[in-house]
């Protein structure tokens, strides 16, 4: 063996001697988690370098390897000889994806002598995220503003270069807990950065520019007469109540709901935030810059999976749409064509604001505060009512049945739509509604704020059974009325309890401190009887 050979062989056995550590970020439902990175060389490969992965890493944890062979080829790099096996801590928490192709390359090299390890006092200070590809160009990955958020205050946060403006929104929020982010566009420059020959810039101190990522609703002057329902959807919006719209097909029971969220109170900043995030870890930002600054609406076909309305997995509990459609609308359009377990599906999430999924991989809780609209013709054909329908009575009765009490019974508001006159079919279009029907929602939920300050209640729909008389104040008169249509109308109690709750919200509209008759009459125009309601 010759001298050259001698200390090749012996800085390998010091290679194997080592110990290294760094720090990844990934992506589990919507929240962040940092990942310890542990590796060391072990004995010799003839073949060539190479690698194993424990920890609970799956299988795209697995085929990182094969993407940082290429990258390193590229790169024109020669690792030695030598097998590097790597720990991924915590090992109880499933790491899926490609978060981890970054942080693992680095920790590669380190441990083949090829790049140089951070001081002990930095290792957790710094935290990597990126997808490698076979060029060394690092790629953009979902859920990076999530991986902000977990980032504690002084560390670095190196991502992809496509996604540092997604991580400057981070500073939007008065949560933010002062992380610096860094972003880089190929393996280079981060090898560079470690042999201490590149330095990195905060991308947090930059101006924020964001494009939104949901388009502007339709408006309202754009649906033709149904002034009831358009009465409904104010009201819905004002108070956070759930809305049932029945009708023949193609009188507007679609285009409203489009128009809805057009009408919702602005997204605060925070609140863009929380619904950026969400978007993120869900992979729906197509590119880097993009925000959720309109409350999102979410239509969801009769054809979609229970899994895929509430959210489920084979094995991690990954979103659904319920959750995509926090703080903003959930359109289920016919409504009785969904299978029935889909809908009773929806009861957690109606009720609490949030959904808890349960899978082997673990059990996650999303949020999913949303307002449901739903949209169902008044019979199999559509027609009821109308010398065009032919169903029977059965029938009928079979289709509207689909819908269970307990689900009708969290729709606040029900509205029977009819067929446009002639008149309305070809009146002019009005002038643009949906910016004034949205001032006098934003003026009904400031009053709410200022009347639920310091609670857990969100708007009126949210008033629990036991706190209506604290929050409902009627005049005698009004008091009067309430009892007058409980009595003719022989109410649930949680019916009658939604019909306070509406009547509260009519009141916010138009500026009233205390209910009045005339709040309770208009109602119970949308709470009490309807063609759903009158089948049970």
């Amino acid at each position: 063996m010759n001298y050259q050979s001698r200390n090749e062989e012996r800085r390998l056995r010091e290679l194997t001697k080592r110990e290294h550590t760094l720090f990844g970020g990934v992506i589990f439902g919507i929240d962040g988690h940092v990942i310890e990175l542990q590796a060391r060389a072990g004995d010799t490969n003839r073949e060539g370098w190479s690698a194993v992965v424990t920890g609970m890493a799956r299988k795209p944890v697995g085929e990182s390897i094969d993407r940082i062979r290429g990258a390193f080829a590229s790169c024109e790099i020669t690792p030695p000889p030598l097998e590097v096996l790597i720990n991924l801590a915590p090992a109880e928490l499933p790491k899926d994806g490609t978060w981890l192709d970054l942080p693992l390359a680095v920790i590669i090299l380190q441990a083949l002598g090829e790049l140089p390890d951070l001081a002990h006092e930095q290792e957790d200070e710094l935290i990597l995220m990126g997808e490698l590809g076979l060029h060394g160009d690092v790629r953009r990955v979902r859920g990076a503003l999530a991986m902000a958020f977990a980032a504690k205050p002084g560390q670095l946060l190196l991502v992809p270069r496509d996604n540092e403006r997604e991580c400057a929104l981070v500073t939007a929020n008065p949560d933010h807990k002062g992380c610096k982010v860094a972003s880089v566009a190929h393996l280079r420059e981060v090898i560079e950065f470690f042999k201490g020959t590149r330095k990195l810039n905060n991308v947090l101190s930059q101006p924020l520019s964001f494009e939104p990522v949901i388009q502007k609703a339709a408006d309202f002057a754009h649906v033709k007469g149904q002034e009831l329902a358009k009465e409904a959807c104010t009201i819905a919006a004002a108070g956070g109540h759930n809305l049932l719209l029945i009708g023949p097909p193609g009188e507007g029971k679609s285009l409203l709901a489009s128009a809805m969220p057009g009408i919702l109170p602005r997204l605060s900043n925070p609140e863009k935030v929380a619904l950026t995030r969400i978007y993120s870890a869900c992979g729906e930002l197509e590119k880097d810059g993009q925000a959720v600054t309109r409350r999102p609406m979410r239509p969801v076909h009769h054809t979609a999976s229970r899994q895929s309305l509430v959210g489920g997995g084979s094995d991690l509990p990954k979103p659904g749409e319920v959750t995509l459609a926090h703080l903003g609308v959930l359109f289920l359009d016919e409504l009785a064509e969904f299978p029935r377990s889909s809908i009773e599906a929806l009861r957690q999430p109606i009720e609490n604001g949030e959904i808890s999924i349960s899978r082997v991989g673990g059990t996650l809780t999303f949020p999913s505060r949303f307002t449901l609209l739903a949209a169902m013709n008044p019979c199999p054909c559509g027609y009821l009512g109308t010398e065009l329908c032919r169903c029977k009575p059965q029938q009928v009765k079979k289709y509207l049945s689909k819908i269970s009490g307990p689900i009708v019974d969290r729709i606040d508001l029900q509205v029977e739509m009819s067929r446009l006159t002639t008149e309305e079919r070809f009146a002019e279009a009005p002038a643009p509604e949906s910016d004034n029907i949205r001032a006098r929602v934003e003026a009904a939920r400031e009053r709410q704020s200022r009347r639920y300050s310091g609670t857990a209640i969100p708007f009126n729909a949210g008033i629990p059974g036991g706190a209506i008389r604290e929050y409902c104040r009627f005049t005698p008169e009004a008091l009067d009325r309430y009892k007058a249509i409980v009595e003719q109308n022989t109410l649930t109690t949680r019916t009658m309890d939604r019909l306070a709750k509406v009547a509260r919200t009519v009141a916010d509209l138009e500026g009233a401190e205390d209910l009045h008759p005339s709040h309770l009459d208009s109602a119970a125009r949308f709470v009490v009887g309807g063609v759903l309601r009158d089948s049970f």
